[in-house]
């Protein structure tokens, strides 16, 4: 059974933010299109679901 491969990307909030939206743009497109959008619905979900990163200190607590 083959897996399909997985990829992260690491965005700030506002590329993710600009992510969202331009998938939105893109969904209406296919919406006035009569086109499938299912795919992006998906895509939008996961890129609001996405939990941030969180960040290593550079020195430890004491």
């Amino acid at each position: 059974m083959n897996k399909e491969e997985q990829y992260a990307i690491k965005v700030t909030d506002m590329e993710r933010r600009i992510l969202i939206k331009a998938l939105t743009l893109l969904k209406e497109k296919q919406i006035k299109e009569d086109k499938n959008y299912d795919f992006i619905d998906d895509l939008i979900i996961k890129s609001c679901d996405a939990v941030p990163i969180k960040r290593k200190r550079a020195y430890e607590e004491r």
